[in-house]
């Protein structure tokens, strides 16, 4: 199954902010799919197009300080998406941001987080029932118990995460991230949880790792907690790439299989993907391929439902990788 939010996203420039996210990566993917011979026939067994609703309230608490989630719903919403889109320096000048460019207010980032929200928290209910489910959104992976950090205002895999264990007849859940930046958000807020275990193979250094260890508050830095299982990949080790991510998916088997696993495939260790502190990792197309491929084989392996969220994807070529996948995917179960 592949979920499909036909709610608008608009590139950021509507929002007068420099960043390339295109809010078209979905779209691109589905029409890719569908002009896929074989592929295209068995539309109405693969695709789930809807207009998503946002997330409660209730369930971001479950994960978020109730002061926090209450920022963002009141007056304090502006400052909070400010912060966590990097739009003021440490100078306090603009930062890729030009509000005077903006055709839309910034707190609607926040209503569509909370649609991308809705859509991981759908999917995973999904993949529960089907085996597998393929979100075209979600995966702010670096959104804090009280804070936005990342672009992520707030986390919607630990919110998916703790809705699932709290309504479906599972005990415990995988969080299996292969975008290029460390899941710092996901293993702070999961940190003596051993409901839902942490795997993040990512860059070695630069952002999040090279923040402070300690924040303007004095408080520990959250992302500098460990993942249940890490795997840094250091610049330039691109052919160790996949023999690394095997490597970590083993350890995972030292943890019990869990009722279900949830995927972050960011497209941003793709060479061609535009967000410059990603750039690290630059992988090609074949062996973003064989990336996950090899995660769907392990889980396959072990028979977990999964669920892809398309997590980082920047630039106009990102949809490419999520259609090689999906494509592979959707052929081998048409030729079943």
């Amino acid at each position: 199954m592949v979920l499909n939010d036909l709610s608008p996203r608009y590139p950021f420039a509507e929002y007068g902010i420099d960043i390339p996210i295109l809010g078209s990566n979905g779209r691109k993917t589905v029409e890719a799919l569908l002009a896929t011979p074989g592929i295209l026939e068995r539309r109405e067994q693969w695709l789930l197009e809807k207009e998503l609703t946002e997330v409660s309230r209730e369930r971001i608490e479950r994960v978020h300080e109730s002061a926090y989630v209450a920022r963002l719903f009141g007056e304090a919403c502006e400052a909070e998406i400010t912060k966590t889109f990097e739009l003021i320096d440490e100078n306090g000048a603009y930062h890729r941001y030009d509000p005077a460019a903006a055709r839309r207010p910034l707190c609607d980032l926040f209503d569509r987080t909370r649609r991308s929200a809705q859509g991981t928290v759908e999917a995973a209910h999904l993949a529960l029932k089907t085996g597998f489910c393929f979100y075209l959104g979600g995966g702010m992976h670096h959104g804090q118990y009280d804070f936005g950090s990342g672009f992520c205002p707030i986390n919607d895999i630990v919110i998916a995460a703790r809705d699932v264990l709290a309504t479906a007849d599972i005990t415990s859940v995988w969080v299996i991230d292969v975008d290029a930046h460390k899941g710092d958000g996901t293993a702070a807020l999961t940190d003596g949880d051993a409901s839902i275990v942490t795997f993040s193979q990512h860059m070695a250094s630069g952002w999040p790792l090279d923040q402070p260890e300690t924040l303007p508050d004095g408080r520990p830095n959250p992302s500098h907690i460990p993942s249940d299982v890490d795997v840094p990949i250091g610049e330039g080790e691109e052919e160790e790439y996949l023999m690394k991510l095997r490597i970590g998916l083993d350890a995972l088997k030292a943890h019990p299989v869990p009722g279900l696993a949830i995927v972050l495939a960011g497209a941003d260790p793709y060479e061609r993907d535009e967000l410059p502190s990603a750039s690290q990792i630059k992988l090609s197309a074949a062996q973003m391929l064989q990336r996950d491929l090899l995660v769907d084989a392990f889980l396959r392996s072990l028979q977990i439902p999964a669920l892809y969220v398309m997590a980082g994807n920047y630039g106009p070529h990102s949809w490419e990788v999520y259609t090689r996948f999906l494509t592979h995917f959707l052929s081998r179960a048409t030729s079943r």
